[in-house]
């Protein structure tokens, strides 16, 4: 007569041997479809050879497709290819390309077939010129474009003259500006262009602006006067006082131009200023 505990070793060690085996099927199994899907990943008609590029004009066509290729070489965990036309990082790709080209403003990737794919762009628009330190014009100056959300994306060539609207301040010296908003929001940005813009329809001409870091401005006119406000009150409503004071001084004066050596607007509704 048999021992049990010898029939229940030999009944433990088939069903360890049924286990073995049925993994040992299992992950036959998955390897095969691994190996398949690795295979299926890397056949040439689903990778990624064309790029076309549409909607830049300063943006190098070139560069946007080097740059591509570059990112979309390698592979995930050293199987799968990134430039798989079913894998490749969509969303990484159109982040990383518009941060190593500041000049875009939108960006969307798409794909054209199962070997292409389109990336198309629009640029950011020249709204104002950012520039290193303060102005002299016994040198020199280091300027930069910057869009109309007060982002500066690009250094700018050596302008003559008033092309255009040129801010200072607020981003230290030595840090490469490319990138950097001038304002903390953008919608401080727009309020701020709106003030100036405002200005300008009146009867003084601003031609630059100056800032410092505790939010105060001098709006620097074309006469070499100055326009001192802050953040203190809502730039519409500077903008509204400065307007009425204006009025008041044309009224009273026989000149044709307001000959301004400053105005002050830092006091509220309490309004400083001297003619020259």
């Amino acid at each position: 007569m048999l021992n049990p505990s010898f029939r229940r070793d030999d009944y433990n060690k088939k069903k360890r041997n049924q286990f073995l085996i049925r993994a040992g099927v299992v992950f036959a199994f998955l390897s095969v479809i691994f190996i398949g899907l690795v295979l299926l990943s890397r056949i040439d008609r689903f990778r990624i050879s064309g790029v076309e590029f549409f909607g830049g004009l300063l943006v190098p066509a070139e560069g946007i497709k080097t740059e591509t290729k570059n990112f979309l070489a390698g592979n995930y965990f050293w199987f799968f290819p990134k430039n798989n036309i079913f894998l490749y990082p969509h969303d990484s790709l159109e982040n990383f390309l518009k941060d190593k080209f500041k000049r875009i403003n939108t960006i969307s990737v798409s794909k054209i077939s199962n070997q292409s794919i389109k990336i198309t762009i629009t640029e950011r628009g020249l709204y104002a010129l950012w520039c290193e330190g303060l102005p002299d014009v016994n040198s020199p100056e280091k300027c930069y474009f910057m869009d109309n959300n007060g982002v500066i994306f690009s250094e700018s060539p050596t302008f003559s003259g008033d092309a255009y609207f040129k801010y200072y301040g607020f981003i230290k010296s030595g840090v490469n500006p490319i990138g950097i908003t001038y304002v903390d929001s953008i919608s401080k940005f727009h309020e701020l262009g709106l003030f100036i813009e405002r200005i300008k329809s009146t009867a003084i001409r601003p031609v630059f602006l100056i800032a410092d870091d505790t939010d105060k401005f001098d709006l620097v006119l074309s006469n070499g006067g100055h326009v001192y406000f802050d953040t203190s009150e809502s730039f519409s409503k500077t903008a509204d006082n400065l307007e009425v004071l204006l009025k008041t001084l044309i009224s009273t004066t026989t000149s044709e131009d307001l000959n301004i050596d400053y105005i002050d607007l830092r006091f509220g509704n309490k309004l400083f200023y001297k003619l020259k």
